[in-house]
């Protein structure tokens, strides 16, 4: 199979707080299972100089934000092909967004909000340093995207997102609708804050849940996908569309879901990529696959 596209997880650190994230419990403290690291240029030199037809990156995996990589724009100039980069906005020096500006880079802003809710989901995301990155990239020419998540909280103030991010320059704006349930939000503190709402559905008495048993809940899960052991047959694999996972350890993977270890989720160890490529081309998974495919958990449901 040709692979033309790479889905990378830059790094494993994150400025952010969350509470939706599996890097935390509801952005509180920062999960075991969590390795923080960064790519180096040297090990992604190294795939990179392995897959020759290389036409797309995006940078937006995992448990961390890109920009907290100090060498991303080394990165981005190893890639050498059309680069997309996500991140919540709020790190990263001038310096390197007026870089990534002038390689044609174009960034995803991840913003939940305006200056007065955008915190309640992006916690710890200070509000005029995503304005300033913002400014410092458009300005420099950069081709910039307002990706919004919408919930109770925000859902309000769309019209005027999309207002401002017309102002600013922003090449689109578009939302993330995602199938959330109602969660908490715990402060530094690991006290409750608030609650998440989805935008789409009618309030629920947060009263009457049992927030200390949920937290409880988060703080000792272990299992993210059901074990089936069985073959399944998938045709919204992202591999089977040309793409690979890179870890921020430098490992290569199917795709996201076997890259990113959350609890005791069956990963697929680096050595056997090369046997579960006849599998994902002909359209069966190996059960090692089919045990933590979270599209194939979409596709059961």
């Amino acid at each position: 199979m040709k692979i033309t596209s790479f889905h990378i997880e830059a790094s494993t650190y994150c400025n952010a707080r969350c509470p939706g994230c599996p890097r935390n419990i509801r952005g509180y403290n920062l999960k075991n299972f969590v390795h923080q690291t960064h790519l180096s240029p040297k090990r992604y030199t190294e795939i990179r100089q392995k897959y020759l037809d290389l036409e797309r990156v995006r940078i937006n995996g995992g448990l961390g934000d890109p920009m907290m990589n100090p060498y991303i724009y080394e990165i981005v100039t190893i890639s050498n092909c059309e680069t997309q980069i996500t991140t919540n906005g709020s790190i990263g020096t001038r310096k390197t967004f007026e870089q990534l500006a002038a390689h044609k880079v174009q960034i995803e802003f991840s913003i939940d909000g305006l200056e007065d809710t955008n915190h309640l989901y992006r916690q710890d995301v200070p509000w005029n340093n995503i304005m300033d990155r913002v400014k410092w990239f458009i300005n420099a020419g950069g081709e910039a995207y307002w990706k919004w998540v919408p919930f109770k909280h925000n859902h309000h103030q769309l019209a005027d997102a999309k207002a401002m991010a017309k102002d600013l320059g922003f090449k689109d704006f578009y939302t993330n609708e995602q199938q959330r349930d109602d969660f908490p939000a715990l402060d530094k503190y690991g006290n409750l804050s608030h609650w998440i709402e989805p935008h789409d559905r009618p309030s629920v008495n947060t009263k009457q849940i049992d927030s200390k048993a949920m937290i409880q809940q988060m703080a000792t899960l272990t299992r993210f996908m059901p074990e089936t052991g069985k073959m399944f047959s998938i045709d919204s694999c992202e591999h089977l569309q040309g793409e690979v996972y890179i870890t921020a350890k430098g490992e290569v993977t199917p795709c996201c879901y076997h890259g990113t270890n959350i609890g005791d989720r069956v990963s697929v160890p680096v050595e056997k990529f090369d046997q579960l490529q006849k599998t994902w081309n002909t359209n069966n998974c190996d059960p090692t696959c089919a045990n933590s495919c979270g599209k194939l958990i979409n596709v059961m449901r």
